[in-house]
């Protein structure tokens, strides 16, 4: 009988959890039934865990593994001896309290496992200690934390964390059988390791569901159902570093479902059903090891210095600051300006600025730029001292950074909103904005864009505008341009080549300065 429940019951509630009300719930979660009676009904269940399996006494580097799908090489037996490890791709957190961590001890084996038989990709997984968190992510590109009860990590492990995040790590936190507890604490210790990052709700269009796998429905048992999931909502929260999502928090449970848990009467999953689960799982391994394949951007080894700290007659640009996720590519503007100084000549201001949409400063400003990957809406602040700043004379330059359809519709509604009279018109090919100081006739889209647009090779460049009383105030690209300003290889970005991206960046910061 016990060896039936431990296998069938691995995902454990050990404590009864307090009824939570809307109330306090974080504002990234207070749609995802913690208060629902649903959750609460699974939050009172409690089972017995399945002892942890023992890991393997070795384990490879993580060094040079290669990105998801490529296959991986067979392991050959020369003697009767076990193979060498696959590289390490992912270690599960393991904290004191294995009847909370080790619920499900066998999710991302059996995860691999399956990738492995059918994706035929060869990766291995471990358990590390929590007091034995790496700062350095080279052996250990994913770190994988998991559990039902509430939980925080000391500042010492904070620290740890946030220097392997920053260092290209990835952090995913999954509530078991979607713990409320554990759900609430994983936000609330994502808003502190990244602290000038702000967490945000991943939409369908985010690559993580379109790597491998094309995830278009996301399926869920019952009891997440009548939690409140629903289908076409991924309910996955994210934190950005660049381009990259760096850390993600699942509210619905994905371990039962790498695991092959079916729900029964002594366990009832709120979580993803199990196809999707192993889907999702794919992506995120494939996600990671190509956004870990490329190279880090140029910029990140550049060092922009102002010879001197005068502002007087040197062009100045500033990024707005809006009620959404307006910190992406950070260094791009830098590096647009270090180019646009040595072909033009121009004394530029290089230090890095950032200015508020409802701030008095926008005003001091020539040019404002604008980028970020979601949705997004102004507050009635913000459109109003757009409005005055855009009518003033001022020019606001506006890119989708990887070429998200989310931004480029809430940009374009945005848009409506302050000047309905207008709509954003793509600019002709004769436009002087494309003849000086470069001729740009055509561009080169990055690979993901040119499987968007169905072409293998240059096209013609794409930018919109809004004019007020004869000057071009608006100036938006749909496609993204500050990957390439960085000069950053960017596996699914929906971008211009960093050759044409920084050409065109240059043609709008002149085109703007002389109008």
């Amino acid at each position: 009988m016990f060896g039936l429940l431990s296998r069938r019951v691995y995902c454990v509630l050990s404590c009864l959890l307090l009824s939570l009300t809307v109330r306090g719930v974080d504002p990234l979660l207070s749609d995802l039934g913690l208060d629902s009676a649903a959750a609460r009904e699974v939050d009172q269940n409690k089972y017995t865990p399945a002892p942890p399996p023992s890991n393997p006494a070795q384990h490879a580097s993580a060094e040079g593994m290669p990105p998801l799908p490529l296959p991986a090489v067979s392991l050959r037996r020369t003697e009767k001896k076990n193979p060498p490890r696959p590289p390490v791709l992912i270690a599960k957190l393991a904290s004191k309290k294995s009847h909370d961590w080790a619920t499900n001890p066998a999710d991302t084996k059996n995860l691999l496992k399956w990738m492995a038989k059918n994706l035929r990709v060869s990766f291995s997984e471990m358990n590390m200690p929590e007091d034995q968190i790496p700062s350095d992510p080279k052996g250990v590109p994913v770190l994988y934390k998991t559990g039902v009860k509430g939980f925080e990590f000391t500042p010492e492990q904070r620290k740890r964390l946030g220097e392997y995040l920053r260092g290209g790590g990835t952090l995913i936190m999954a509530a078991v059988c979607g713990s409320t507890a554990f759900a609430e604490s994983a936000v609330a210790e994502a808003r502190k390791l990244l602290p000038e990052r702000a967490p945000h709700r991943l939409s369908k269009e985010h690559p993580l569901f379109h790597t491998y796998f094309d995830i278009s429905e996301f399926k869920y048992r019952p009891q997440a159902i009548k939690a409140g999931a629903r289908n076409g909502d991924p309910g996955v929260i994210g934190v950005e570093l660049g381009c990259r999502t760096a850390i993600l928090v699942f509210r619905w449970d994905i371990s039962c479902g790498w695991d092959e848990q079916l729900d029964n009467s002594q366990m009832k999953c709120m979580g993803y059903d199990i196809n999707v689960s192993k889907q999702i799982g794919a992506n995120l391994m494939s996600y990671i090891t190509s956004e870990r394949a490329v190279a880090l951007p140029l910029s990140q080894a550049m060092a922009f210095v102002d010879e001197s700290k005068a502002r007087a007659g040197k062009f100045t640009i500033a990024q707005v600051k809006y009620n959404g996720i307006w910190k992406t590519r950070e260094a791009g503007i830098s590096m647009l300006l270090n180019y646009f100084h040595e072909q033009t000549k121009t004394p530029v201001t290089f230090d890095r600025e950032e200015v508020a949409l409802t701030s008095n400063h926008l005003f001091d400003l020539p040019l404002v730029y604008m980028t970020g990957h979601d949705f997004f809406q102004f507050t009635p602040a913000e459109r109003a001292n757009l409005q005055r700043y855009l009518n003033q004379g001022g020019v606001l330059f506006a890119e989708s950074c990887c070429g998200r359809t989310d931004f480029t519709a809430s940009f374009t509604h945005e848009m409506r909103q302050l000047f309905p009279s207008a709509t954003l018109e793509r600019l002709p090919a004769g436009h002087i904005i494309y003849r000086y100081p470069n001729n740009i006739t055509d561009v080169q889209p990055d690979p993901a864009l040119a499987v968007r647009l169905k072409t293998k090779g240059r096209v013609a460049p794409e930018l919109y505008g809004i004019s007020i009383d004869g000057h071009l105030a608006v100036i938006f690209s749909p496609y993204g341009l500050s990957c390439g300003w960085e000069l950053a290889t960017c596996p699914y970005c929906g971008g211009i080549h960093s050759r044409d991206a920084l050409t065109l960046g240059i043609n709008v910061l002149n085109y703007a300065l002389l109008q």
